[in-house]
């Protein structure tokens, strides 16, 4: 019983870290541009630089996002000069992935934003090895149950 109360907390943990991520998210920043980017812009911008000439529907699957917000998305990061999509040079019906050097530019900053942030939670909180190689494993198990869960949903995106 002390197991599944447990379990519930963590639960109940991950969804107000949910609630408040998506809270922080909502607020743009100035990521070595003009503009103002949300944190939905930049994280696509970063899984198109890991995996550069990713196709739409990969992008999709990758973000857990339906194939419409998919599409809306890199309209937005096209506009903005951020991406561009180049046509399969085996398939027209299918498009691949670029970051422009704008978008590279974009992205650098995003990560050393993101390292700079988080060298700070480091010390404030100031966390040992082992809570966060154990939080990490928690989480990991989590995201692979539930990667698993949404593929064997009928009708995934």
């Amino acid at each position: 019983m002390e197991d599944m109360k447990e379990a519930i907390r963590l639960m109940e943990n991950l969804y107000s870290v949910e609630r408040m991520v998506s809270v922080m998210e909502k607020e743009p920043k100035h990521y070595g541009t003009e503009e103002l980017l949300y944190a939905n812009e930049v994280h696509t911008l970063k899984t198109v630089a890991q995996q550069e000439g990713i196709t739409q529907k990969e992008l999709t699957d990758k973000m857990f996002r339906t194939k419409g917000a998919t599409s809306v998305m890199i309209r937005k990061l096209e506009k903005k000069g951020l991406i561009i999509r180049k046509e399969d040079e085996k398939d027209a019906r299918v498009f691949r992935l670029y970051l422009t050097e704008k978008g590279k530019r974009v992205h650098k900053c995003h990560l050393e934003y993101d390292e700079k942030i988080i060298g700070r939670w480091m010390e404030e909180l100031d966390f040992s090895r082992e809570e966060i190689e154990g939080t990490n494993q928690v989480l990991e198990k989590y995201i692979s149950y539930v990667e698993k869960w949404l593929e064997r949903k009928p009708g995934r995106m």
